[in-house]
């Protein structure tokens, strides 16, 4: 309604009828998902480089920000009872996935997948969870699936009670990899 007019005054101008389209799903579902990982490992490059946090998930799950510089919020739970009341200083870290390549990154420059953008998160410990926020539009169907022969990750969803339901379960290795023929083909 609120295009409607602008619509119509341009086809009485034009004679042009203009069709509108639009696809709401990442407006209306964007923040409807998140990515829960956890970090297993912690490495830095020195006092004048980069502090790194390195997860069991990345462009295996998200890819939008190794194409885009795409920015998820991302917020670090730590994983031992009680360290939650323990204050953890901020620190300035680049958090990467678990593929070992160079586009293996949750925090790139805002639209520049290729520059390396340190956020303050709290300091991380091996083991804390890291939640990855607004993954609800197209992080799944647009995955880097299989690479590296990481299997798709489990997905849960949250009831209007917020009781967990599993929708679709971890890939198993045999999953993987039931469509590879060996070659030569054997002779049985």
């Amino acid at each position: 309604e609120s295009v409607r007019s602008a619509f119509e005054a341009l086809a009485a101008e034009t004679g042009r009828q203009l069709h509108l389209e639009i696809e709401p799903g990442n407006y209306l579902v964007t923040n409807a998902g998140v990515l829960l990982t956890r970090v297993q490992d912690i490495t830095t490059t020195g006092p004048e480089g980069f502090h790194f946090f390195k997860l069991d998930a990345g462009m295996t799950e998200i890819l939008r920000p190794s194409l885009y510089g795409a920015q998820h919020p991302i917020t670090l739970i730590p994983a031992l009872p009680g360290s939650a009341s323990v204050a953890r200083e901020p620190i300035s870290a680049i958090v990467v996935g678990h593929c070992c390549e160079s586009g293996d990154l949750l925090t790139p420059a805002p639209n520049d997948p290729e520059t390396l953008a340190p956020r303050k998160l709290a300091r991380a410990q091996i083991g804390d969870l890291c939640v990855i926020e607004g993954t609800g539009a197209y992080c799944s169907a647009m995955s880097a699936k299989n690479y590296n022969s990481f299997p798709e990750a489990a997905e849960v969803l949250l009831d209007e009670a917020a009781c967990p339901h599993l929708i679709r379960r971890r890939q198993t290795l045999d999953q993987i990899i039931q469509n590879e023929r060996p070659y030569p083909p054997s002779a049985s």
